[in-house]
C-alpha cells in the first residue's frame, strides 16, 4: 500500500470526522418525499435528515427506479416528492431565529421515478423571485442548486414551477445558517456559480 494512498485515506476519515463532529444547531435538512414522522442520520455526513410532510400539503411520493438505485446513491436521492398538481408548489422553511443570512440548497434526480423515461424541466423560486431553472442531461443527472440568501421575513418560500415540460419534482431541500460576514453582498442574493475542492486528493463530496 503507498504512502500516497494512506495519506489521501487519512485525510478523508479526518474530514469525515470533523463534518460529523460539527454542530447541526440551526440546519434544516430535508429528504423531500420521506416518510412522515421518519428520519435517519447520512452515513457519510453525519447529517440528518427529516421527513418534509409538515412542510408543505401537496405532492405525491415515488421511489425512484430500482435501475438507478445503487449502493453509491445518497439516501436522500431514492424517493422524490413530485408535483402532479397546480402551477406553482411551495415550500416554507422557518430558520432558527438568531441568525439573518443562510445558504439554501436544493437537489434533485429524476431516476424515471414516473416509469416515462422523460426527465423533465421546471423552475424553482425563491420568495418572488426565479432561482434558477432545472434541467437533466439523463435519468441519472443530479442537480443540486445553491444560493445564499437574506431573508426580509422569519419565514423562506422555496416554490417549483411547471413551465409546461413536464412535471416539478423535488429529493432534497437544506438550509445553513451563515456568519454575516460570509460572502457579503450589498443587496440581493448569491448563487453559485461554480465549487472547487482546491488540492482534493480523492473525488468524495460533502455537504
Amino acid at each position: 500500500m503507498s504512502r500516497q494512498f494512506i495519506s489521501a485515506f487519512l485525510c478523508l476519515v479526518a474530514l469525515i470526522a470533523l463534518v460529523r463532529g460539527q454542530s447541526q444547531s440551526g440546519f434544516i435538512s430535508i429528504d423531500c418525499g420521506l416518510s412522515e414522522n421518519s428520519g435517519y442520520t447520512d452515513k457519510l455526513t453525519g447529517l440528518n435528515y427529516t421527513s418534509d410532510a409538515t412542510l408543505i400539503e401537496t405532492g405525491v411520493i415515488y421511489n425512484i427506479s430500482s435501475v438507478y438505485s445503487r449502493a453509491t446513491l445518497a439516501q436522500q436521492f431514492l424517493n422524490v416528492r413530485s408535483f402532479l398538481e397546480g402551477a406553482r408548489n411551495c415550500y416554507t422553511l422557518k430558520p432558527a431565529r438568531g441568525n439573518t443570512k443562510f445558504l439554501i440548497r436544493a437537489s434533485f434526480m429524476y431516476g424515471n421515478y414516473d416509469g416515462q423515461g422523460k426527465p423533465p424541466s421546471f423552475d424553482i423560486i425563491l420568495e418572488a423571485d426565479v432561482w434558477d431553472s432545472i434541467e437533466f442531461e439523463d435519468e441519472s443527472t443530479i442537480v443540486t442548486k445553491e444560493i445564499i440568501h437574506i431573508p426580509q421575513k422569519n419565514f423562506i418560500y422555496v416554490c417549483l414551477v411547471n413551465k409546461g415540460s413536464g412535471t416539478p419534482f423535488i429529493s432534497a431541500l437544506e438550509l445553513r445558517p451563515l456568519k454575516n460576514s460570509t460572502y457579503t453582498t450589498e443587496s440581493g442574493s448569491l448563487s453559485l456559480f461554480r465549487r472547487w475542492d482546491i488540492g482534493s486528493r480523492t473525488s468524495e463530496t460533502f455537504s
